[in-house]
């Protein structure tokens, strides 16, 4: 079998993150949040293109110190795609506090590699950066649990491998004895062409998902432009109809349960006719872009009437359904309204909740929903009601 030279796989490793670097930048999006995790990626891409493109030019023995700069730019990179997964899958990424901190001890690796015998560097880098690895699978976790295409399963796959063979790779570093090797993997002699291989390929194959992935995901969003109610920022009734099968069913794919809420605006004419119609039109693009900061992004909002919204919402049971509609309520109750001419509104919602059923159809769903909306108008208004269950 062809034994894989692991110093050249790591400069070839160098080389493609350079080259996915400059393929994050060359992405234009109007998103700032894809553009920020596009900006990051392409920082740890241009860390691991230097760290282990320097093996270029120190040779076929890489002293202490080119150790150290390739491990703790491995370790550094890792940190920074955390953040950047974070945002790619929709999470909150590491706090400014953290990420110094790690990066912090990310160069600490390189400072002490020199003063560290080459045994002990070697198990505190392998530790370290399967570490850094699992920091990643964190971040991206949505992307191995739970994807929703074919890209972001890859892109879940990628990042599993990196956390797996990180982890065995240090396992064996702490359990084998022997000569610490240059390139620093104490591994099983048919073990190194394979992770050769994995390292040296895994840059371009990140950042091609990455790029398929933005490229998904603005698809989606010119989609979604296209079928968005002007006034509101919502979908309109026809995109919800085009939209919600599909997400309900990519989302009973993975084992997810759906809720859909119809939320309904009391007395929303008596407000058209105290207070005006450009005021009634304030208070449906305010509650619109209220419901979207509440919902989490993966959700659907329409505006289905005059002053009615449907909310597609992916929940794992009826609780949390509820408690996404009380939340929603409470958020409309507790803003601050007022009317064109500066007058003092008072803004309410009710709100019908159904979770919709293994096999129920969207339509089904919206009717049991619209029975709980009945009833919580019905009951006093500024209320959540909870239709039957489905039959």
């Amino acid at each position: 079998m062809l034994q894989v030279d692991v110093l050249s796989a790591y400069v070839i490793c160098g080389a493609g993150s350079l080259v996915g670097a400059a393929m994050m930048r060359l992405v234009d999006t109007p998103d700032p949040r894809l553009r920020r995790a596009l900006d990051i990626s392409m920082v740890g891409f241009v860390i691991l293109g230097l760290a282990l493109g320097s093996v270029y030019f120190v040779g076929p023995a890489p002293g202490p110190v080119a150790q150290g700069v390739m491990a703790g730019g491995t370790m550094a990179t890792m940190v920074v795609f955390s953040a950047a997964m974070a945002l790619f899958a929709g999470a909150a990424p590491p706090g400014k506090l953290s990420l110094v901190l790690l990066l912090g001890a990310c160069a600490g690796v390189v400072v002490v590699a020199p003063m560290a015998g080459p045994a002990v560097f070697l198990r505190v880098a392998a530790t370290g950066m399967a570490m850094a690895a699992s920091l990643v699978a964190l971040y991206a976790r949505r992307f191995i649990w739970r994807p929703r295409d074919a890209v972001e399963r890859a892109l879940g796959l990628a990042v599993a491998a990196l956390g797996v063979s990180g982890w065995l790779r240090a396992a064996l570093c702490l359990t084998t004895d022997g000569a610490p090797p240059p390139h620093l993997l104490l591994l099983p002699d048919w073990m190194i062409s394979p992770y050769a291989v994995l390292y040296g390929m895994l840059p371009i194959l990140v950042a091609t998902l990455l790029l398929s992935l933005v490229n998904a995901r603005l698809r989606q969003q010119l989609n979604l432009r296209a079928t968005t109610d002007e006034l509101t920022g919502a979908l309109t009734r026809r995109a919800l109809r085009e939209l919600g099968p599909a997400m309900l069913e990519r989302e009973r794919r993975v084992g997810r349960g759906m809720a859909l809420l119809m939320l309904d605006l009391d007395h929303f004419k008596a407000i058209n006719d105290r207070f005006g119609h450009a005021s009634g039109d304030l208070v449906l693009q305010r509650i619109g872009a209220i419901l979207r900061t509440q919902l989490r992004p993966e959700a659907l909002l329409a505006r289905y009437g005059g002053e009615e919204f449907v909310a597609l919402v992916p929940v794992d049971d009826l609780r949390i359904a509820r408690q996404v509609a009380e939340r929603l309520r409470e958020a409309a109750m507790s803003t601050a309204w007022l009317a064109v001419d500066g007058r003092p509104m008072s803004v309410t919602l009710s709100v019908g909740v159904a979770l919709l059923g293994e096999q129920e159809a969207m339509d089904d769903a919206l009717q049991r929903a619209d029975e709980a909306l009945y009833r919580a108008k019905n009951d006093g208004r500024n209320q959540v009601q909870v239709a039957i269950a489905a039959a």
